[in-house]
């Protein structure tokens, strides 16, 4: 290509004398010297007529070589562009030193494929594919690109373009496509340009984090970054304006923070080439340290008054590309940054790498690294056990090799998801949440939950929501999300305690299931505690009187779906024999008797023949097995070593295996089930499980050990007395508008009388009892001489002003008279007669009917067994402002969840 500018030129007269340096250097150092009506008179006859010719080299001899070089070994004054500002090489062996190396000149060419989900990175010796599903990346790139060069022209704007930010979750693959990818694209969005504009001649810069010293504060770091832009201008013969040099070496020995920091930003506007800064692991630039903890005073100055007007009043021809590690902790940081003059959460450009991919594009991936390794036969375990992502399939298959090759696939993804995937998430969360308040975690937390969810609008920083919202889905209701990729809801599960502390270790027994089984044994135990509690064989009568909750009608038609595959292909696989109804085609299923049979489930069993009547159509068959299957996964203790029961992979494979589905496919059909039932509904199916089903061997609440009940010999309450609610806030609701509770009229509870507990009285214990204590010699919590929290002998509490709350249009709630809390006095527990537990009784378990003893520990909706804590509002609705609340209304039975680890902090008033 013919040169159009004086970098280009000098890099053609590199290429041509190459093998004679002294005429290159007479030739570069002429070329210096020319201004620009001489420059571009040599171009209308080297560009147009003798450029890849015999007569080139002649020419350019002629021309230049008679030409002063008396400049030899100093900066050479040119003009550059419109403005003819004086720009000075920086001084080299020779005048001619070399012109920096351009942008379309040293990254990789894109060439698409007939499949539009690939793209080819051409670089000088080697080829890569990048898999972009329908071109997203690669589109939202360009845009961003473009729209950069066109406003940069416009004298009108009063910023510099717009920062882009390669953002996503944990191993998407996003230095890989700050490396490569964004570098490739701009270079086709110069060359379509044909060499004109203000961006012609771009140059790289390359930044990265982790190579900056910030261990002895903001000052050091500045100084490392400012001798980082020193190398990299003499290392890439970068021109740069006269003295900006020599003031950026006069600087280096203050300690002056602001000075720095003046100093560097200047020395950026002053280069006189466009650049494409691309910044890896640019969290780091927010965290300098001192003595291992973060410099408080250096981190705001560096966010506030350092990377705020670098990024938006920075130099109008230099685009900033950024991303790292712990985005997180990068959105956070530009939401923090002052909003005055023009806010850059608001202002930055994302391109946001998708988490998961489909089964269809992981076997795409899986082809192309197969060819891409022709000389390893590749282990199909290595596809079967990762998780859905192309990012972590390669680094996987690439480890895998490294390492020989070895046969233990199954232990060697376990390890590499242990030490490689954990290990970064947590690095990941840590930096982002670790000084935020605990609601940020808890609600964090929540979004691993997709029957429970959290409100991103209250409920979270603005930074973690501008990070967090392309990788979530909006529950039916549409006021709360959850995230959409299963194995990054899963990883968050991992990484949290109940209590929202971040975790820091883990067994090996954990890691037995795939972070995909692990992440639908939650949700299939979930969906069994749901379909019981709406459509279950007593349900029927119940919604007679009741009004359904919302979502139950979708809901039902989402099993029904499932219940009518199934019984296409039960019936398919019966050889030849007909005439078996809904309820023989299902107890003849292997699965199906190995999950009856479990001794988890001994009293469904031994009760199974009595509603043999009402379980006469397939869909109540699956709403029976769904049950079993909860009883089964909710024993499991994968957490704890010493215990040994792991995950049950065989039930949580048995149901996709027979409708021949993945299980990717399988959960994410079990997830748009979950979705469109609201919280409050999902909590009082966890109520009622925890109170009906039976789950525990046959074994009643009193048989459990100590070790399964509470630690502080109060059950229901925590020391202080706080069960299900904290002191201060309402449990199953928010104060304000809540999920379980309206402000005036509420499901779950009334603003003035809490889920479970009047507001000065906990629920199921009084603030200064236990839950489940006698009063005065009483029975469980009997007024009257009743048992099980009788009152006027109703069991649980009168039918004309119920337990749980009274309707009034709320969901989860009988219309006139319903579980859980009167409109004027609270539920279980009133002012003066607490249901459950009176002021100064003893420990023992919730006032439950006599009839159906809470025996069976089950999940909760949130942690694991352990329902979590999410934050409440304040009064103003701001985030982080209330106090904390159980996402459900379960009450704390005598029994200790399981599944997942349980804190060891015990300072917090959890309801479990």
């Amino acid at each position: 290509m013919p040169p159009t500018d004086k970098a280009a030129a000098a890099q053609r007269i590199q290429e041509l004398y190459k093998d004679d340096i002294d005429m290159m250097v007479i030739l570069l150092a002429s070329l210096t010297t020319l201004g620009n009506a001489e420059f571009l008179d040599l171009c209308k006859v080297w560009g147009t007529t003798v450029f890849g010719s015999p007569a080139e080299k002649p020419y350019l001899e002629r021309v230049l070589a008679g030409r002063s070089a008396s400049a030899a070994g100093l900066g050479v004054e040119i003009t550059t562009g419109s403005a003819a500002a004086t720009t000075v090489l920086p001084p080299g062996p020779s005048s001619g030193a070399p012109a920096p190396k351009r942008l379309v000149d040293s990254v990789a060419e894109l060439h698409y494929k007939n499949n539009k989900d690939i793209v080819e990175l051409h670089f000088s010796n080697s080829k890569e594919s990048y898999v972009d599903v329908a071109g997203m990346v690669v589109k939202r790139i360009r845009f961003w690109a473009e729209t950069a060069m066109k406003y940069a022209v416009g004298k009108h704007r009063g910023r510099a373009p717009s920062p882009l930010l390669v953002s996503g979750l944990v191993k998407t693959g996003k230095s890989f496509t700050l490396e490569n990818v964004v570098p490739a694209v701009v270079a086709e969005v110069l060359r379509q340009q044909g060499g004109e504009g203000p961006f012609m001649g771009m140059v790289v810069l390359r930044l990265n984090g982790v190579e900056l010293y910030r261990q002895k504060g903001a000052t050091a770091m500045l100084r490392s970054l400012l001798e980082v832009l020193l190398s990299w201008v003499r290392e890439e013969h970068v021109p740069m304006r006269e003295g900006a040099l020599e003031a950026a070496e006069d600087a280096k020995g203050t300690t002056s923070l602001s000075l720095l920091g003046h100093t560097i930003r200047r020395f950026l506007k002053a280069v006189e080439v466009p650049v494409l800064v691309l910044c890896d692991e640019v969290q780091n630039l927010f965290l300098p340290t001192i003595n291992g903890k973060l410099d408080v005073d250096g981190a705001a100055y560096i966010r506030d008054s350092f990377m705020k007007p670098l990024l938006l009043y920075g130099s109008r021809t230099m685009l900033w590309c950024m991303t790292g590690s712990s985005m997180a902790q990068t959105w956070i940081s530009l939401a923090d940054m002052p909003p005055n003059g023009y806010p850059l959460i608001t202002g930055a450009s994302a391109v946001h790498i998708p988490a998961t991919y489909s089964p269809e594009h992981m076997s795409l991936a899986w082809e192309l690294l197969k060819g891409s390794n022709p000389e390893v036969e590749l282990d199909p375990k290595l596809l079967e056990l990762c998780p859905p992502s192309i990012a972590l399939l390669t680094i996987l298959v690439d480890d895998w090799i490294f390492e020989a090759c070895p046969e233990d696939v199954a232990a060697f993804v376990r390890e590499f998801m242990r030490t490689k995937l954990i290990d970064e998430s947590l690095k990941e969360w840590k930096l982002g949440l670790e000084a935020m308040p605990l609601s940020q975690r808890l609600a964090v937390l929540d979004l691993a939950f997709p029957d429970v969810g959290a409100r991103i609008d209250m409920d979270l920083h603005p930074g973690l929501r501008r990070f967090l919202a392309p990788h979530l889905d909006r529950k039916k209701d549409g006021r709360y999300y959850y995230f959409r990729d299963s194995y990054q809801r899963q990883i968050v599960r991992l990484l949290f305690n109940k209590d929202g502390t971040l975790r820091e270790s883990w067994s090996s027994l954990e890691f037995s299931a795939t972070l995909m089984q692990l992440d639908m044994c939650l949700n299939l135990l979930r969906l069994g505690e749901a379909a019981h509690h709406l459509l279950g064989p007593h349900t029927s009568h119940r919604w007679e009187h009741e009004q359904p909750p919302d979502g139950m009608d979708e809901f039902e038609a989402k099993l029904q779906a499932i219940a009518d595959k199934t019984a296409t292909k039960l019936a398919s696989d019966q050889g030849g024999v007909v005439g078996l109804g809904p309820q023989e085609l299902w107890e003849r299923q292997s699965w199906f008797q190995k999950v009856l049979s479990s001794k988890w489930n001994d009293r469904d069993r031994a009760k199974s023949k009595v509603y043999k009547q009402a379980r006469c159509s397939h869909l109540a068959m699956l709403v029976f097995y769904l049950r079993l299957s909860r009883n089964v996964l909710a024993h499991a203790k994968p957490w704890d070593q010493e215990s040994d029961i792991p995950v049950d992979v065989g039930v949580i494979e048995a149901l996709p295996r027979v409708l021949g589905q993945s299980l990717f496919e399988f959960n994410e059909v079990i997830v748009d089930a979950l979705r469109v039932l609201s919280r409050p509904t999902m909590a009082v199916a966890t109520v009622e499980i925890h109170a009906q089903l039976s789950g525990s061997g046959g074994s009643s609440i009193e048989d459990l050990t100590d070790d399964e009940g509470s630690s502080d010999g109060s059950s229901g309450a925590q020391r202080d007395g706080s069960s299900g609610a904290q002191r201060d806030s309402i449990s199953g609701a928010q104060r304000d508008s809540s999920s379980g509770a309206q402000r005036d009229g509420s499901s779950g509870a009334q603003r003035d009388s809490s889920s479970g507990a009047r507001r000065d009285s906990s629920s199921g214990a009084r603030r200064g009892g236990s839950s489940g204590a006698q009063h005065e010699g009483s029975s469980g919590a009997r007024r009257g001489g009743s048992s099980g929290a009788r009152r006027g002998g109703s069991s649980g509490a009168r039918r004309d002003s119920s337990s749980g709350a009274q309707h009034d249009s709320s969901s989860g709630a009988q219309r006139d008279g319903s579980s859980g809390a009167q409109r004027d006095s609270s539920s279980g527990a009133r002012r003066d007669s607490s249901s459950g537990a009176r002021r100064g009784g003893s420990s023992g378990v919730m006032a439950m009917p006599d009839q159906c003893p809470p025996v069976c520990p089950g999940l909760a909706a949130g942690c694991g067994q352990h329902g979590p804590l999410v934050n409440t509002t304040g009064r103003h609705r701001v985030w982080g402002q209330g106090g904390l609340r159980a996402a459900t209304l379960a009450p704390r039975l005598h029994v200790q969840h399981s599944l997942f680890a349980p804190s060891a902090a015990k300072g917090l008033r959890l309801p479990w």
